[in-house]
């Protein structure tokens, strides 16, 4: 049948993009180290702190 997937077909397929979305470059906050949303890097304002932030780029696994 078209357009029916499987749920492990999906699940599968989340994973993968998982594990290739971590290997990409991302900015944290320098307060608490979370990872910011590209509205908050643009802004350089991180909504958990509530403080202005220097964002830090960073290679490793986003957590």
């Amino acid at each position: 049948m078209i357009g029916i997937w499987s749920s492990s077909s999906i699940d599968a397929a989340r994973h993968l993009q998982s594990r290739e979305l971590q290997k990409l470059p991302h900015h944290a906050c320098d307060r608490c180290d979370r990872v910011l949303s590209v509205d908050e890097t643009i802004e350089r304002f991180c909504e958990r702190c509530d403080h202005s932030t220097n964002p830090s780029e960073k290679k490793d696994a986003a957590a």
